[in-house]
């Protein structure tokens, strides 16, 4: 690389070393950085160079804050609070296999300097979590994305679970709409073409994925529930497991502790409504009523359902089967 060049790569290589070496904890000296550059990259150059592509740098927008000890980076595209939120997140998704995890967690940790990123040591732990064993969900998803920006439908076989890991051969044909992340899994918000209803598929469980090249993706307002329009937040929050389906209810609770309201909270947040009477509370929320049965089992102590009637006899028949069960 000529002379002229090389004086060209100069702000770069001291983005690349704020980046990885500062931070206001660590601070770099104008000697520090031509060391490093020279080191990293081989090259020389004098202090007075580096102090003024520094400046230029700073007049470029870039902020980088000068010390009498020496200078930092102080502004970077993520902030550390979220770059440790997005890897958590990614650590904790099971629909992603181990290696993705670390691939992932790894890209989002090179926004960070060197000394923080020593607090991401527990990627390495990726293994120990339970996760899915599709290595082919980025390539479902890229499909699945490709098919709903140009109206297309989609074809795969759907693994369910089965105890000899026997795939299943059955070819699915559906009109996908939207991708959305539940509980540490990733479904597919979809239409099988000879239904009316809409369904949700575990993306990881998608295997042998291509375009459907038959019909055009039908519409979602042709699908009778959502004629009006589909919302996509209405619908996550009305909904609790996924996986579920069923139709939604306006459900009232009565709740007979604090401690329960949590459990409320945890789970359906802002869509809840709450009123006080007497010793306890009524809560009205609209609700997948399959969710809210398998919901209602595991809080049976400080909730009661009062309304729909129809669903409370439903638990009813629940319970009494359980116990026959358990006899």
């Amino acid at each position: 690389m000529n002379e002229s060049n090389i004086k060209k790569m100069l702000p770069i290589y001291i983005l690349d070393i704020l980046k990885e070496e500062s931070d206001s904890k660590h601070k770099l000296t104008q000697a520090k950085i031509c060391k490093l550059i020279y080191e990293i990259y081989g090259e020389h150059f004098e202090r007075k160079s580096i102090s003024t592509t520094i400046d230029l740098l700073v007049d470029h927008g870039y902020n980088i804050v000068k010390t009498n000890n020496g200078c930092y980076l102080n502004e970077r595209e993520f902030e550390t609070c979220e770059i440790q939120f997005l890897i958590d997140s990614v650590f904790s998704n099971k629909t992603i296999d181990s290696k993705h995890t670390k691939d992932l967690a790894k890209k989002i940790s090179s926004f960070s300097n060197k000394y923080q990123r020593k607090n991401y040591d527990y990627i390495y732990k990726s293994d120990e979590i339970v996760k899915t064993n599709n290595k082919s969900i980025f390539y479902n998803i890229d499909v699945i994305t490709y098919a709903i920006e140009n109206n297309k439908q989609i074809e795969f076989n759907y693994n369910r679970f089965s105890l000899n890991g026997k795939e299943n051969k059955r070819r699915h044909i559906v009109n996908p709409y939207y991708l959305i992340s539940n509980q540490g899994k990733y479904y597919l918000v979809c239409n099988y073409f000879f239904m009316n209803k809409i369904a949700n598929c575990r993306v990881d469980k998608i295997k042998n994925i291509k375009i459907h090249e038959g019909y055009p993706r039908k519409p979602i307002t042709e699908i009778p529930e959502f004629r009006d329009g589909f919302d996509i937040s209405k619908y996550v929050n009305e909904r609790i497991y996924m996986f579920a389906s069923g139709d939604i209810i306006n459900a009232t609770l009565k709740v007979n502790s604090e401690i329960a309201l949590d459990y409320i909270d945890e789970y359906f947040g802002s869509n809840a409504h709450y009123f006080k009477e007497d010793n306890y509370y009524i809560v009205r929320l609209k609700v997948n009523e399959n969710d809210l049965l398998y919901w209602l089992m595991q809080y049976y102590e400080g909730i009661e359902l009062v309304k729909p009637l129809s669903t409370r006899e439903k638990i009813k028949t629940m319970i009494n089967e359980m116990a026959e069960k358990y006899k």
